[in-house]
């Protein structure tokens, strides 16, 4: 091997990093320059990187540099990544459609191609086929997986190419046994639904990336709350997340509208003429308005 070449880190865990290189043929164990540690960016899966030879035997790498970054998931702690596959139970947990729809603002605001998975569909054919339909007229890609009819590895691949493709959503959906199922191993623990909460148990305990296709997929941990202000995401954002409502942007009165109350908002008018999904305009609504009470929050805090 050259001393310095270039590669994606596929796990770290203590420390120590595993980075792929000669185009996914190799896993080089790494350790992180004395310098790095000192800086404010801590190298995680999906990183692209430099490295070259440490000395050390035991980790006979060391990071060296790295390289720009595309994008930056803090939880879960993933870098560069593609593609979001948004999986979310039909039934068994209901679906939290406000998480679903803040994954998705994220992934319009960080340059993320979501593709939405709804399971357990042979629990729920109504609400599977409610939930495809209306994600579907909204311009997302949505597949919906069933115990007899599970998605398969061949139709993930023909949608997320060569990237690094992210699994995400609440615990206990089949978010982990449908990765398993198209990684082809047991990488993960796979967690059941608590009766009494109604929800899953977190289970997967860090990020690793496997070799899927030309590129990577990997698992994530369960989330249970995510903030839009960490990512640097105001009300301005919003829209991006819901393009049946991003569509009408510049043709209200206003410029400056935020399809709430304003004269003149043709998002409104779409609204009442049933253009636009009531429920998915709710949550919108409730986004946005979070977001602009906060920054103004902060202004007069900062006053």
């Amino acid at each position: 091997m050259a001393d310095t070449v270039q590669g994606v880190i596929t796990k770290g865990v203590g420390g120590a990093y595993s980075v792929c290189i000669d185009g996914g043929k190799t896993r080089a164990a790494c350790q992180i320059r004395g310098g790095l540690r000192l800086g404010s960016i801590v190298p995680q899966a999906g990183d692209r990187v430099t490295i070259e030879p440490s000395g050390d035997p035991d980790l006979p790498y060391v990071i060296t540099k790295i390289l720009p970054r595309k994008n930056n998931l803090v939880r879960p702690p993933v870098a560069n990544v593609d593609y979001l596959i948004l999986t979310f139970s039909v039934t068994d947990p209901e679906p939290d459609l406000k998480l679903l729809d803040k994954l998705l603002i994220i992934c319009a605001n960080l340059d993320i191609t979501p593709l939405i998975v709804f399971t357990k569909e042979d629990l729920g054919k109504e609400a599977a086929a409610k939930y495809l339909d209306e994600y579907s007229a909204c311009g997302y890609q949505v597949l919906v997986s069933s115990k007899d009819s599970p998605v398969t590895a061949e139709a993930l691949e023909s949608i997320t190419g060569s990237g690094i493709a992210a699994f995400a959503g609440p615990s206990g959906v089949g978010k982990s046994t449908l990765c398993n199922r198209i990684i082809g191993k047991e990488h993960m623990e796979v967690g059941t639904i608590s009766r009494k909460l109604k929800r899953g148990r977190h289970t997967t305990r860090h990020v690793e990336l496997f070799d899927f296709g030309e590129g990577f997929i990997t698992d994530t941990p369960g989330f249970t709350s995510l903030s839009l202000l960490q990512l640097g995401i105001g009300y301005k954002e919003v829209p991006a997340g819901y393009p049946e409502i991003y569509k009408f942007t510049g043709k209200c009165k206003y410029d400056d509208c935020r399809h709430i109350k304003e004269e003149g908002c043709v998002v409104r008018e779409a609204l009442s003429l049933g253009q636009i999904g009531e429920e998915r305009y709710n949550r919108y609504r409730e986004f946005s308005e979070e977001l602009y009470n906060e920054r103004n929050n902060y202004k007069r805090r900062k006053a």
